[in-house]
């Protein structure tokens, strides 16, 4: 039975011709991560770790490389906006493939200007990071339509971890290569990189679209705005749009980490290995540690419980000693829980938006949107705790805004739970003395 609180979402829609979903099945695994790698590898590594360092060898000052950064992540929030692109004309599958290509021709186009802070450049770079949004928006349609109930935790464990694993090993070898190649290998090795993996969507048996000619623009438009009222706009839905919304595992305090980590003695070195690469395969092996959770588990549940652990796992930082080892267990312990909490998210997200239907890209990329907001008004409470406390007060902060939102939910979630054990429970006696009722 799927819980109360997702049974707003849309229901498993036929998108597909009459006899297509007798015949879907459930792609491997191993697919997703394969498909996944793109968006990881040019976010995560290209247009992070890998052009910070290629724009500070360059002589750009450290703001500058810091606004362009800013700029090239602003895709991630808005992508909804063209998310919807993805839902017509083309199955998903295509939709994935071509956006891995057009952002692998910007990101070649890119490496052989003589400056990454160029115009061209940051236009060519701010492109492709604009056609992989569809990429991410393919994928989770895709996951939406095509992996049943039981295993959208599992496939969430595995795009988180493609996802995160791929910008920090990614990135980290191409930073690598940049010591030994030049800019016009550099940009080939990068757009091989983004767009191959891509090519294993041609494997996902999806079954074709009907034709937006054949089904009529009008009833295919009302059918999308049925499934989107299904999904953000009913009651039943609220308390998951605010669980995907709310602070709970949302990894506001990762940029900030770095900042207090002189005031616990750690070195530069230590600061930079614990919190780049390192840092980004211990969220990815926390997001591989989400496959273990059963299917059957309340994924609310499920999410709130990893929050509980990520809050308290920053909250050594806070209690224990100004040393080296507490910032280490308590940094360690929270990029692991980071990523386990943004495996379940990816999951939660797939339940919110339910079947695929006709517009399952543009759902995914609404609700993925909602749950990137934590990350920023996170990032705000924890440093006025900063502010307010000293070094403590982050990661106290942090710990307390989001155990007092998890006490709320598992409250909430105990109530609503009684009350439908109740009301079914009644439900069963009055059926029971219905027939001495009647007689």
């Amino acid at each position: 039975m799927q819980p109360e609180a997702l049974e707003g979402s849309v229901a498993s829609v036929a998108d597909v011709r009459p006899g297509a979903v007798a015949r879907q099945r459930c792609p491997p695994m191993w697919l997703f991560f394969l498909v996944t790698l793109p968006y990881g590898v040019l976010g995560g590594g290209i247009t992070g770790a890998l052009l910070s360092y290629l724009l500070r060898r360059e002589g750009v000052a450290v703001n500058s490389i810091a606004n362009e950064l800013a700029l090239l992540g602003l895709p991630a929030t808005l992508y909804f906006l063209w998310s919807p692109l993805a839902d017509f004309w083309m199955r998903r599958r295509t939709w994935l493939v071509v956006s891995s290509a057009t952002s692998a021709v910007g990101v070649s186009a890119a490496f052989q200007l003589h400056s990454f802070a160029s115009p061209a450049a940051v236009a060519l770079l701010f492109a492709a990071t604009c056609a992989m949004m569809l990429n991410g928006a393919s994928c989770g349609g895709m996951m939406a339509a095509l992996v049943p109930e039981e295993m959208k935790t599992k496939v969430s464990s595995v795009h988180q971890v493609a996802n995160l694993g791929g910008g920090a090993l990614g990135g980290g070898a191409l930073l690598l290569l940049s010591q030994h190649v030049g800019r016009t290998v550099m940009g080939l090795v990068a757009a091989t990189v983004v767009f191959v993996p891509s090519l294993a969507a041609l494997m996902i048996d999806e079954p074709p679209l009907l034709p937006v000619a054949e089904e009529g623009l009008r009833r295919r438009l009302g059918e999308i705005w049925t499934e989107f009222k299904g999904t953000f706009l009913r009651w039943s839905s609220l308390p998951a749009l605010l669980l995907l919304m709310s602070p709970l595992g949302s990894g506001g305090a990762i940029g900030l980490l770095s900042g207090i980590a002189t005031d616990y003695g750690l070195s530069g070195n230590q600061i930079a290995w614990l919190n780049g690469m390192a840092g980004s395969l211990l969220t990815a092996a926390g997001a591989m540690l989400v496959v273990l959770v059963p299917g059957r588990v309340d994924t609310r549940l499920t999410y709130t419980v990893v929050g509980i652990a990520n809050a308290l796992s920053i909250g050594v930082m806070c209690i224990g000693p100004m040393r080296p080892l507490t910032y280490l267990v308590g940094t360690v312990l929270y990029l692991l829980t980071v990523g386990g909490c943004w495996a379940v998210f990816t999951a939660l997200v797939l339940q919110v938006v339910g079947g695929a239907g006709k517009s399952g890209c543009s759902r995914y990329a609404i609700a993925v949107s909602l749950g990137n907001f934590p990350v920023a008004y996170m990032a705000a409470v924890d440093g006025l705790g900063a502010k307010w406390w000293g070094t403590r007060g982050l990661p106290g902060m942090d710990m307390g805004v989001s155990l007092a939102t998890s006490v709320g939910f598992l409250v909430w979630l105990g109530v609503t739970r009684g009350s439908r054990r109740m009301a079914v429970g009644e439900m069963a006696n009055g059926m029971r003395e219905r027939p001495s009722a009647v007689e």
